[in-house]
């Protein structure tokens, strides 16, 4: 893919991606400014994602892209540019009148209403690429059965009880397909759940090898694992187990009740979701997240399956029939370049190079 990681030193990127500290989100980020063929850099936030003290020059500032929580930097960063540049946001922009942003791209578990500068993708972006990546060789997956297991989140609950089903679960599916079972943890996974499993795994003999997080093992992993089981709380780890068109599994987790999320859905079933929607895009009340409908709406149409207990051993071995069209990058990137100013600017960056 073309684009330019430069170093902060580098003050000349046309991109500038404010940087979260998480690296999923920041993945996200790169690989949408990767697909746009711009110079980006990287600008650090401060503490609960304050802006830092002062921006270097932004004379050659012209698109920053924000994920989540950095949103409300990336306006400050606006408000000292003398030239105003594009502002797009990945997420949920919390507390900012839609009208404030040049493009917002909700991720598939946000609860965010439509509107004329709202792009919806059907996956995170991560794993995703220009083109879209083709089925690798079944001769070359042959690394087995891969957990990718996260942690517990603020929607999502994870325990040893938990734990211990996906891991009865994933040797089950590994059992049946004859091959090697292999589960590797996140940045996220707490080191009790590592014990955890270290436990179940002396406990039944399990042929189980366990790996702590690493971005080759993890992409090694991608690219040779069989079928994949992925716990619910991480939707960028279901995106890209998805982009490799082998079978995913998705391991269902109970959800957590927020006083908000509650009293989200009382004002909905009440009718109040125009109204709810009306303040949301003001910037007057926060939106909220919705992963049990994405989730059940990639149940239904096939492209995964839930990883339930007492599956016979021919649904174990399931496929998926088709693949869904991997469109989100090129449609995002369709749409930003026609953004006022961005097109001009990637022809200059081809006449250079």
């Amino acid at each position: 893919m073309g684009g330019y990681d430069l170093s902060p030193s580098v003050l000349s990127a046309p991109v500038w991606i404010l940087e979260t500290g998480r690296p999923g989100e920041q993945a996200q980020c790169q690989i949408l400014a990767q697909a746009l063929g711009l110079p980006f850099r990287t600008m650090p936030l401060g503490p609960n994602f304050s802006p830092p003290d002062q921006w270097p020059e932004t004379a050659g500032l012209r698109l920053i892209l924000s994920f989540g929580n950095a949103v409300q930097a990336a306006c400050a960063l606006r408000a000292t540019c003398a030239v105003r540049p594009l502002l797009v946001h990945i997420g949920r922009p919390s507390h900012i009148p839609a009208k404030d942003l040049d493009l917002i791209i909700p991720l598939p578990q946000d609860d965010y209403p439509p509107g004329p500068n709202v792009l919806r993708v059907a996956w995170p972006f991560n794993g995703a690429s220009l083109p879209p990546q083709h089925e690798e060789a079944q001769a070359l997956r042959d690394a087995g059965t891969i957990v990718l297991y996260g942690g517990p989140s603020r929607q999502f609950q994870m325990g040893r009880a938990e734990t211990e089903r996906l891991l009865v679960f994933a040797h089950a599916l590994a059992q049946a397909n004859r091959e090697p079972l292999h589960i590797i943890t996140s940045p996220r996974t707490p080191p009790e759940a590592v014990q955890w499993i270290q436990h179940w795994m002396t406990r039944e003999t399990a042929a189980l090898h366990l790996f702590r997080p690493g971005e080759t093992l993890f992409t090694h992993f991608l690219n040779t694992g069989n079928r994949f089981v992925v716990t619910a709380d991480s939707a960028s780890m279901l995106a890209e187990a998805w982009r490799t068109r082998a079978p995913v599994w998705l391991f269902p987790l109970p959800h957590k009740q927020s006083f908000m999320s509650r009293l989200q859905q009382g004002a909905d079933q009440m009718g109040l979701r125009p109204l709810r929607a009306w303040l949301i895009r003001r910037g007057l009340l926060g939106s909220g997240s919705r992963f049990a409908c994405w989730h059940r709406a990639l149940i239904q149409s096939g492209v995964i399956r839930l990883a339930c207990p007492a599956l016979a051993e021919q649904d174990l071995r399931w496929r998926p029939v088709h693949h869904q069209a991997d469109t989100d990058l090129v449609r995002c990137q369709q749409r930003l370049l026609a953004l006022p100013g961005l097109l001009p600017l990637t022809a200059t960056t081809r006449e250079k190079s």
